[in-house]
């Protein structure tokens, strides 16, 4: 018996045994489990305050919520004129926003918004869940404030994460989700519901064209309207469409390719019916709103704004945004600016009706035929509107004839070779200039005027009216001896021309030879000289500049230089004056108008260097046009582009006498009369009477010994012909001249001045030179293989071959056409409907007077 019972006591106590080492291994995995747990949720934590505090990762700020990243361009009158960045916005506050569109965006996007503190974890759970059994990420859960987190952001982390290793990896995205998180987590405690709203519908894209973002840009691009007036469709439509912008766009109906049978406009209104419904759903309306809205149309409120450019105010844009970049030192399209500038609109659509064909004074010969012009403010330097050319308007080339350089001609004679003079060596209004033949480049060979005559002693004004060469080489020798070269490449470069210019300067320059390059903008730069008391503003399109980020304020380039006297610009102007109205039969007559305006004209020509596209020697290559008015100046280049000059194209006889760059210059300077009135440049102090025209006060006493001490009244041609009838003389209508058997002084001079030899009756030439009245004018038996060697080039027997473009000849042009010399046929009849002068040489019988 007692054996028995210590059998039975040890069998209850070994099962207590048991079930105790039982216990102890659950115990055990409990322990296990719930270490591990620990140990998870302690890496988990440490994980994701590593995440978190990753120096390279996000920080929250309310500044990067607001960052602008467009810049924006505003007219002379402060209006804007164009926008330009990443990002195009134009931001809006929750006070603007109809309660439609706040309804329309809960409902779809997030229905707990003011539930939530930024992160929702029952509808996180749902989407990772989904994740997790499509094997993707394509659902993020994403609260209101996450994706506005996202679109301020991640989506800039994204980039330069991109940037840096080329692609996101699903590590990487869950670091920027977690991160996001965080930051929504934190922006729901720094600023209010309403905020985030403002901030998230203002920075989001809802497929409206060219980097617009933002409903009020969407509001314009699909309804071409304010945000403020959007109905209750249209805001279901908006907020259904940012889910994917491009597949619920209905105008993408319009643009899409052939092959593409998605129609948008359906997706765009099942899309919309979506949100009409949440919206129904969620109490926000009622079933009658719902069933009216539903049952809209969504093309009928459709009125697309075409956010492209066909802008007139293009040309001069693209200019300033290239200033601004010098300026600033920085990117507009990279750094927000508000750039304020000087365009008038007004004159800058009028510049592209006339590049467009629409201004009816205007002909062009030809559609190969172009010009570039521009018009800058006389006293501020601020360029107003540019012509860039015909073919940039059409959008068939980017090259801009308003800055691209071509040879200026005959206009450069006021700037460098007449208007110092008065400064320099004395010199009045009524001097007496010489033309005669001499070398005066020292080329080995006597410069010639385009009409290939001397006409001896003349007054400065006709000298400029008729646009002599010699005369003005002459000047600009006499200039040179006075100051030195290096006071005129000073001098070239004050007036604003580029250094490969003025570095380069030789007295060629004073007829518009050798390397005088200009473009339009800096030959009305250069002329503005003469109306603003001799400075020059630098030319420029940009009045400042300020950043939108830190408010600071960048000013335009306004530099002045101080070229010639006050009295020297008056004086200048008054000659200019009159070879305007002068009664010198050139196309400066054009320019005449109700106003005092004032003009000088250029061509340049091919010398040899154009027979090898089938150009006729001396052909004409550029015409200019520049004019001014106290307020204004206007040049203007006409010619063809380079592209058409290697077809053979050059300004014939025909195209001159049509005188487009004056028309345009013409046109152009009566348009601007309404932006302030014109009137004559002032007389300055310091400027005396001096015989029948002007002298520095300062060379009074000294006077001018050339200056004629007869009254140097120019006579009509009708007094003219009068004249001579009246003195027993013959007037020669076709020469210009009275022929007369009265042989005085005149005579002796005009044929001594051009180089031939007066033997008390008659005029002698020498060799090369033939009589034309009674002065001496050079035969043309130019050899074309010596001329073609003397620049570089090599004679093929029909025309030259340069390696290089040569320097093109000096010729300087000339403003008075006495017929064909390049190859056309005589008898050429104008276009009706043009001035069209004549051209008389009347300086022999001015002389006889």
């Amino acid at each position: 018996m007692p054996e028995k019972e210590t059998s039975g006591s040890q069998r209850p106590a070994a099962a207590k045994s048991a079930r105790r080492r039982k216990l102890d291994i659950w115990n055990k995995i409990a322990v296990a489990i719930l270490t591990c747990f620990l140990v998870g949720c302690i890496s988990v934590f440490f994980i994701l305050v590593n995440v978190i505090n990753d120096p390279d990762g996000m920080r929250f700020s309310q500044e990067g919520l607001s960052t602008l990243s467009n810049s924006r361009m505003f007219d002379t009158d402060g209006n804007l004129i164009y926008e330009f960045g990443n990002e195009i916005r134009e931001d809006v506050t929750y006070d603007q926003i109809p309660q439609s569109v706040v309804d329309a965006f809960l409902s779809i996007e997030d229905s707990r918004f003011y539930d939530h503190h930024g992160f929702d974890l029952p509808r996180f759970l749902a989407a990772a869940l989904s994740n997790l059994r499509s094997g993707t990420l394509g659902q993020g859960g994403s609260t209101l404030t996450m994706q506005m987190i996202d679109n301020a952001f991640t989506k800039i982390q994204e980039d330069k994460i991109k940037a840096e290793e080329g692609s996101v990896s699903k590590l990487e995205s869950i670091k920027l989700k977690i991160q996001e998180i965080y930051l929504a987590l934190i922006a729901e405690q720094s600023i209010s519901k309403e905020d985030i709203f403002d901030y998230y519908v203002n920075r989001i894209w809802f497929g409206s064209s060219y980097n617009t973002r933002g409903i009020q840009k969407a509001a314009e691009y699909y309804f071409n309207k304010d945000v403020s007036q959007l109905n209750l469709g249209e805001a279901a439509f908006l907020a259904g469409a940012v889910n994917s912008p491009a597949s619920y766009n209905p105008i993408n109906n319009k643009y899409a390719a052939a092959e593409d049978a998605t129609d948008y406009l359906q997706s765009a209104t099942n899309r919309r019916n979506v949100t009409l419904k949440l919206m129904l759903d969620h109490g926000y309306i009622t079933e009658e709103e719902y069933e009216l809205a539903k049952n809209s149309r969504l093309e009928f409120a459709l009125l697309e704004t075409d956010m492209s450019t066909n802008d007139p105010n293009m040309p001069f844009i693209q200019q300033a945004i290239e200033e601004v970049q010098t300026l600033a030192g920085q990117d507009p399209f990279v750094i927000p600016m508000d750039i304020y500038t000087s365009l008038n609109q007004g004159a800058q659509k009028q510049c592209d009706d006339i590049l467009r064909g629409r201004v009816d004074s205007v002909q062009y010969p030809n559609d190969a035929f172009d010009v570039g012009f521009s018009i800058i403010d006389n006293a501020t330097g601020e360029i107003l509107c540019v012509g860039p050319g015909r073919r940039y308007i059409q959008g068939q080339t980017d090259r801009d004839n308003s800055l691209d350089r071509k040879q200026p001609g005959s206009s450069m004679k006021p700037l460098l070779a007449y208007a110092p003079t008065f400064d320099l060596l004395g010199w009045s209004t009524v001097h007496t200039v010489n033309d005669k033949a001499d070398d005066y480049f020292t080329t080995g060979q006597n410069l010639q005027n385009s009409d290939r005559r001397y006409q001896g002693l003349m007054s400065l004004q006709d000298a400029l009216g008729v646009s002599k060469n010699t005369t003005a080489a002459a000047a600009m020798n006499d200039l040179i001896a006075a100051t030195g070269l290096e006071y005129w490449q000073d001098y070239c470069r004050k007036l604003g021309y580029d250094q490969d210019v003025w570095e380069q300067f030789v007295a060629q320059y004073a007829i518009g030879g050798s390397n005088m390059w200009a473009s339009p903008i800096q030959q009305a730069s250069a002329y503005t000289i003469f109306a603003n008391h001799g400075n020059r503003v630098n030319a420029h399109r940009v009045r400042r500049i300020v950043r939108r980020a830190d408010k600071e304020e960048i000013a335009g380039n306004t530099t002045t230089e101080e070229l010639i006297s006050d009295q020297a610009a008056f004086m200048m102007s008054s000659l200019l004056e009159k070879v305007v109205t002068g009664g010198y039969q050139n196309f400066n007559e054009i320019l005449k108008s109700s106003y005092t305006v004032y003009g000088k004209s250029g061509t340049s020509d091919w010398g040899v260097y154009g027979q090898q596209y089938g150009i006729p020697n001396g052909a004409i290559r550029d015409e200019w046009s520049v004019g001014y008015t106290n307020r204004y100046t206007i040049a203007t280049w006409s010619g063809y582009t380079e592209e058409f000059q290697q077809q053979g194209y050059y300004i014939n006889d025909q195209q001159l006498y049509m005188a487009t760059a004056f028309h345009i210059s013409h046109y152009m300077l009566d348009y601007m009369e309404q932006f302030g009135g014109y009137s004559p440049i002032a007389r300055p102090d310091g400027v005396s009477d001096y015989k029948s025209g002007y002298i520095k006060t300062e060379f009074v006493d000294k006077g001018d010994e050339t200056a004629p001490t007869y009254n140097t009244y120019q006579p009509s041609e009708s007094e003219i012909r009068s004249a001579c009838q009246a003195s027993g003389g013959t007037y020669d209508e076709e020469a210009g001249i009275c022929i007369t058997k009265q042989e005085d002084d005149s005579a002796a001079t005009a044929c001594t001045g051009s180089g031939g030899t007066w033997d008390g009756t008659a005029c002698s030439c020498p060799d090369g030179y033939e009589l034309n009245g009674t002065a001496c004018e050079a035969i043309d038996q130019s050899d074309p293989s010596a001329e073609c060697g003397a620049q570089g080039g090599t004679w093929n027997g029909t025309y030259c071959e340069f390696p290089t473009q040569p320097e093109v000849p000096d010729s300087g042009g000339d403003d008075s056409v006495t017929g064909s010399e390049n190859g056309e046929t005589g008898g050429l009849i104008p276009p009706t409907g043009l001035i069209v002068p004549r051209f008389f040489g009347l300086f022999n019988l001015f002389n006889w007077l």
